[in-house]
C-alpha cells in the first residue's frame, strides 16, 4: 500500500450553507457587486427561493458513518465562528446549545479519525472584526489579500484557537474562495500560526482547484524533505465549480454528476486522468453541495463516486488525508 496514489477528498464550508449567508450578507451590509469567487452557474440570488441555511446535525453523522464504512479519509473544513453568527466554542445562532455540543461530538470523534479538520478562515463570508466581534463590509479573501503577514499570522490563530477550544486540533488551513495577493504571505501566516497555536511545523494549506492541469500542481511552498518546517499548498485537482453545484437546490441527476469523477466501468473521468498521471487524486466538495438543500443528491453522487474508487482502483489509490498528501508532496519535490 506505501507504493499506492494517495486519493484525498475535501469537504470544505461546514457546518453552514455559505452561498446563502455570503449573498444575503453581501445585500445587507451593503456591498453592490457580486462578491469574488468561483460559486458556479448554479448559484441564484438568496431570494430566489428559501435554501437550507444550516447543514442539521443528522447529515453531518450519516456522512461520518458512511466515510468510515466506505474507508474516506481527506479534509474537513469546519468553521470558527460560521458567518459571523458566533463562535463554536460558545454558542452560535442556528444551534441550539444542545445541538451545537452535539455536532463538536460527531466533528471530534465521527470525522476527525478520518479526516484533517481545518478553519476555512473565520467566518467564510464577510471578514471578521475580532475585536468588536461584528462582521466587515468585505468579504474574508478580499481582505486578506491587502494584509499583512502579522495581521493574517493573527487572524488565522484566533480562528485556531477557538477550534482548540472547542476540542478540535487542527492540521493545516483552508481560505475561502481565491486570493490575488501574495500567497507566500498566506504560507507564511499559516505556518506562524499553526505553530503558535497547534505546535505544529509541518502543515498545509488549501485554496486552488485546478480541473486541467496534470497532475494537479500541488506545491512545497516554504521547507523541503529535510526541514522540521514545511508547508504545502493542496490543489484539488478538479474544477473549482465541483458537479454537485448542479444538486444545491436539490436538482441535478446522481449519475451525471457523478461521471464526471469516474465511469461506472472506472476507465474514465478526472480522478481517473489524474491517477495516470501520477497523481495525488484530491477532489473537494461542498457542505451545501452535499446536502443539496435536504435533497442529499449531492451525497448519494459522491457515495457513487467513492464507491467506483474503491471497485475499480482500490488496487492503486489510498485513501489519504491532506496531511498524508502533504507529506507525499514532500518527498517527491525536487
Amino acid at each position: 500500500m506505501t507504493d499506492c496514489i494517495p486519493v484525498a477528498l475535501i469537504v470544505d464550508d461546514p457546518p453552514i450553507n455559505t452561498t446563502y449567508w455570503i449573498r444575503r450578507q453581501a445585500e445587507e451590509l451593503g456591498i453592490a457587486r457580486e462578491p469574488r469567487g468561483e460559486f458556479g452557474t448554479f448559484v441564484a440570488d438568496w431570494r430566489r427561493q428559501e435554501p437550507a441555511k444550516i447543514v442539521p446535525n443528522d447529515f453531518w453523522r450519516e456522512f461520518a458513518g458512511w466515510a468510515r464504512e466506505a474507508g474516506v479519509r481527506g479534509k474537513f473544513s469546519f468553521l470558527p465562528c460560521p458567518a459571523g453568527l458566533g463562535y463554536v466554542d460558545d454558542k452560535v445562532e442556528g444551534f441550539p446549545a444542545t445541538e451545537l455540543s452535539e455536532l463538536l461530538g460527531i466533528v471530534r470523534e465521527g470525522i476527525a479519525p478520518r479526516f484533517d479538520i481545518t478553519p476555512e478562515f473565520m467566518t467564510h463570508t464577510m471578514a471578521w472584526d475580532v475585536e468588536n466581534r461584528r462582521l466587515l463590509p468585505v468579504t474574508e479573501w478580499e481582505w486578506a489579500d491587502t494584509q499583512s503577514e502579522a495581521v493574517l499570522t493573527d487572524y488565522l490563530a484566533e480562528a485556531l484557537r477557538i477550534l482548540k477550544n472547542a476540542g478540535i486540533t487542527a492540521t493545516g488551513v483552508t481560505q475561502p474562495c481565491s486570493r490575488r495577493g501574495d500567497e507566500m504571505v498566506l504560507a507564511r501566516a499559516v505556518l506562524a500560526a499553526m505553530k503558535r497555536v497547534c505546535g505544529v511545523g509541518r502543515t498545509f494549506y488549501f485554496l486552488h482547484a485546478d480541473g486541467q492541469s496534470l497532475p494537479a500542481p500541488s506545491k512545497v511552498m516554504i521547507g523541503g524533505a529535510d526541514s522540521d518546517e514545511w508547508v504545502v499548498s493542496i490543489v484539488s485537482g478538479v474544477r473549482a465549480d465541483e458537479p454537485f453545484w448542479a444538486s444545491l437546490y436539490g436538482a441535478g441527476d446522481v449519475e451525471e454528476m457523478a461521471e464526471y469523477f469516474i465511469s461506472a466501468d472506472g476507465r474514465t473521468g478526472r480522478l481517473v486522468d489524474l491517477l495516470n498521471a501520477g497523481g495525488p487524486v484530491v477532489f473537494h466538495a461542498h457542505s451545501q453541495t452535499l446536502y443539496s438543500n435536504g435533497t442529499q443528491k449531492g451525497f448519494r453522487s459522491l457515495q457513487l463516486v467513492a464507491d467506483r474508487i474503491n471497485r475499480h482502483l482500490g488496487r492503486r489509490v489510498r485513501w489519504a488525508t491532506c496531511s498524508d498528501v502533504a507529506a507525499w508532496t514532500v518527498s517527491r519535490a525536487e
